[in-house]
């Protein structure tokens, strides 16, 4: 026996604090999720506020539930029936937080905290308390996440074990650097390509993800910023959705070719099977 979810995913390109075309890039990527039926949109780290530790992306923080950033997230999840998750800088009572925000087209929210931010996102702080994972239902799936390094926790299946989550939402942000990405000109020539190619063997297969699908039944959803924020970041651009059985049922790879990266979304439908 098994239930299902609609899922969508949409690599946005998010520049620093330009909260409203930022959310504007979001609410079209939602109507399009309503449009295909899908339950639950997930965008990338910070895709709200663009991501990086900049003081434009800063100034965005709010308190969860009470600026504007979230008070869009909850009219597009109204308006368009969908659940909504994006990535925000929210003000917390002891500092920033690295945060994604799921609206509920009812008005309800949850909210997950990055639990370990990377040296370089500072001022940005570890979520207070034990390393945690906020449960929450979606069409009857129980649903957690775990943005970008978080993923990379040693304990992170233990995390959703204890959580008992059956859809894993892994939303990532940060960029690579102009090194590692090329141009269409560049690619005409040898360095320019064995560039191309590197690239593409780091982006373009989410094959550890596969085998923890299958090891621990449990379907995953991820997606990342894509193109250059104009300082610091080249973003990728990918996404995946698999679902328990290692079955990828909507794909999009990295693009490391900057004349050719786009905001990008799909979709498809989850097998959620009943574990007895």
């Amino acid at each position: 026996m098994s239930r299902s979810i609609h899922l969508a995913i949409a690599s946005t390109s998010s520049l620093p604090g330009e909260v409203t075309r930022n959310l504007d890039q979001i609410a079209g990527f939602a109507w399009l999720a309503a449009r295909d039926g899908a339950d639950l949109l997930l965008t990338p780290e910070l895709s709200a506020s663009g991501y990086g530790n900049y003081p434009e992306v800063l100034a965005t923080a709010e308190i969860a539930g009470q600026g504007p950033i979230s008070q869009r997230a909850l009219t597009i999840s109204a308006d368009t029936g969908v659940v909504i998750g994006i990535g925000f800088a929210e003000q917390g009572t002891n500092g920033l937080h690295i945060s994604h925000f799921f609206a509920f087209p009812n008005g309800r929210f949850v909210v997950q905290r990055k639990n370990r931010p990377m040296r370089h996102e500072a001022p940005f702080v570890r979520a207070k308390g034990p390393t945690a994972v906020q449960p929450f239902l979606v069409h009857g799936v129980r649903c957690g996440t775990l943005i970008c390094a978080d993923a990379g926790l040693r304990k992170r299946n233990a995390l959703l074990r204890a959580a008992e989550v059956e859809l894993a939402l892994l939303p990532a942000g940060a960029g690579g650097k102009r090194v590692n990405r090329v141009t269409t000109q560049e690619l005409a020539t040898q360095k320019g390509r064995a560039n191309y190619s590197s690239a593409l063997q780091e982006l373009f297969w989410p094959g550890w993800c596969i085998d923890e699908c299958l090891v621990n039944r449990r379907a995953h959803a991820m997606v990342n910023l894509v193109g250059h924020d104009g300082r610091d970041h080249y973003h990728s651009g990918h996404g995946a959705i698999i679902n328990s059985f290692g079955e990828v049922v909507a794909f999009f790879p990295g693009q490391p070719n900057l004349d050719r990266q786009r905001p990008t979304y799909t979709h498809n439908v989850v097998e959620i099977p009943v574990i007895s």
